[in-house]
């Protein structure tokens, strides 16, 4: 059964409505009448056929949610990622440029910049290679990120999701 978010909403409420008839005819005060107990029996049957119903159909939309959160995760690969993540970087060297040798050491321009390639550098380490060409870029942004310099956490864990890409596609040859 796929239903769209809004149908499940619709289903809900309709199952609501189902239940309030359940609950009323349960509390009653008036005097049972014949074949009212298999009535309330059915209709609670009724409600629990779509109480199922509704989870499927939930656990279903949470998936291809989830998938689709999968997906765009990986629809710029690390490759994209660092292509853009090298324009940053030049697009920084640029406004240094332009504001010649005797600027500010933070110049209040690059802030959004360095925001930038930090969120670009988290999302490349956060990758997972689909590719030789995002396998290569992901190593070349560790080097060129750490420009020999420090170290950092997510160099080794970008080293060791490579290395995984690498054994998985050895294996498959």
């Amino acid at each position: 059964m796929t239903m769209t978010l809004t149908q499940s909403i619709s289903s809900a409420y309709h199952l609501s409505s189902v239940l309030r008839v359940c609950i009323r005819s349960l509390e009653s005060d008036t005097a049972i009448q014949p074949c009212d107990g298999e009535a309330t029996a059915h209709t609670v049957k009724l409600a629990n056929d779509m109480v199922s119903d509704l989870i499927i159909a939930l656990e279903h939309l949470e998936e291809t949610a989830n998938r689709r959160m999968r997906d765009d995760s990986h629809a710029d690969g690390a490759a994209k990622l660092f292509g853009k993540w090298q324009n940053a970087h030049t697009g920084r060297d640029a406004v240094l440029k332009a504001l010649g040798p005797k600027h500010l050491d933070d110049p209040e321009q690059l802030v959004p910049i360095d925001e930038l390639i930090g969120r670009l550098g988290e999302q490349i380490a956060s990758s997972t290679p689909q590719s030789d060409a995002d396998a290569a870029a992901m190593l070349q942004w560790c080097v060129e990120d750490c420009a020999g310099e420090c170290f950092d956490p997510d160099y080794p864990k970008v080293q060791l999701a490579v290395i995984a890409y690498l054994r998985k596609e050895g294996a498959e040859v």
